[in-house]
């Protein structure tokens, strides 16, 4: 089957006929390509220009290269050997930079170093190269590279854009909620007045089981009209600690008690532009069936929902509560699930 029409083939269509091929069974899963001087001679091309289009179709998955074997049609169903190495050079480097064996500032093995230490292709050792710059743990310019100084996203101390608060008159308040105006001066030198809304903290906590599930409550928002799985929670009394906030309300709004491990998660703002109201985020790991709810307002229905669901949920709207999306979503990034619950 050739191509050959009295003018070269660019890389886009020789990637074209081979992939048709693959597709056509021409070429089966695990199959090798022919080599590089056949294809040159049969499409009337560089060899630089074959192997663009070889590239091409290495990173849609289509070929993998087996360094000193030559390239294979990769097989859907068995191991993606290029990636697997691919990973393995990638953790090596970013090990060695953890450890110190390669310090800041100092050179990284060259791509010819690293196809010898890990029997891999050139193309597989440029991409685990562009794999930890995008990272940000080296740099380079293709020819030599570098480990990166780690980037410092941390509190610089400097206030100098701070919007300035020159005074502040409420305009209702009660212990829910208290709204004020407050008289503030942008960076830019601008000067008006400012809605400002406080709200009392509030504390949410995601209990887990050995199973990899969270308890949940389906339940109803009056003042946006929308239902919902929610975590427990509740608002943090005056002088109460958030931790202790979560251990009183678990008992009252699901009948369980924490037996196992508390563990704060973060603390976050849900709207800070407008509204001051801290929210505190938990997961508990083991908790005990001591009883009844007390509250009986706050689920419809309860479930102990899999891990494994949470993102179908969210997907479909069935959660978006801020501190449930906060805490949900943090444990399905985490998965560990490694406690207990006594039923």
């Amino acid at each position: 089957m050739s191509t050959r029409t009295g003018k070269r083939a660019g890389y886009q269509e020789i990637a074209a006929t081979l992939r048709a091929r693959i597709k056509a069974g021409e070429y089966t899963p695990g199959a090798a390509l022919p080599s590089e001087a056949t294809l040159v001679s049969e499409f009337s091309v560089t060899r630089t220009t074959l192997r663009r289009a070889l590239t091409q179709l290495e990173e849609e998955g289509v070929v993998q290269t087996l360094r000193g074997r030559g390239r294979f049609v990769r097989d859907p169903e068995g191991p993606d050997v290029a990636a697997h190495k691919h990973a393995l050079v990638v953790d090596a480097i970013r090990d060695r930079i953890a450890t110190g064996a390669l310090v800041l500032g100092g050179l990284l093995p060259s791509e010819a170093d690293i196809c010898r230490e890990f029997d891999v292709s050139r193309d597989t050792a440029r991409h685990a190269f562009a794999a930890l710059e995008r990272e940000g743990l080296i740099v380079g310019d293709g020819r030599t590279r570098t480990v990166a100084s780690p980037a410092d996203f941390g509190d610089d101390g400097d206030r100098s854009a701070a919007w300035l608060v020159h005074g502040e008159r409420p305009i209702y308040e009660n212990y829910w909620v208290t709204v004020s105006m407050a008289d503030i001066e942008t960076p830019d030198g601008s000067r008006f007045e400012h809605h400002k809304v406080a709200l009392p903290p509030a504390a949410i906590v995601a209990m887990v089981d050995v199973k990899d599930r969270v308890f949940m409550m389906w339940r109803h928002r009056f003042v946006s009209d929308t239902w919902g799985w929610e975590l427990p929670g509740g608002v943090v009394d005056d002088g109460e600690e958030p931790a202790a906030t979560v251990a009183r309300e678990v008992v009252e709004e699901t009948g369980y008690e924490i037996s196992g491990s508390l563990d704060h998660v973060v603390t976050y703002q849900p709207m800070n532009g407008t509204v001051d109201s801290p929210h505190y985020v938990f997961v508990a790991r083991g908790v005990t069936k001591v009883g009844e709810p007390s509250e009986r307002n706050e689920g419809h229905r309860t479930a102990w929902v899999p891990l494994d669901q949470i993102n179908s949920l969210v997907d479909r709207g069935l959660i978006s509560s801020s501190g449930t999306l906060v805490a949900v979503l943090h444990l399905a990034a985490t998965r560990t699930g490694s406690s207990g619950v006594a039923q």
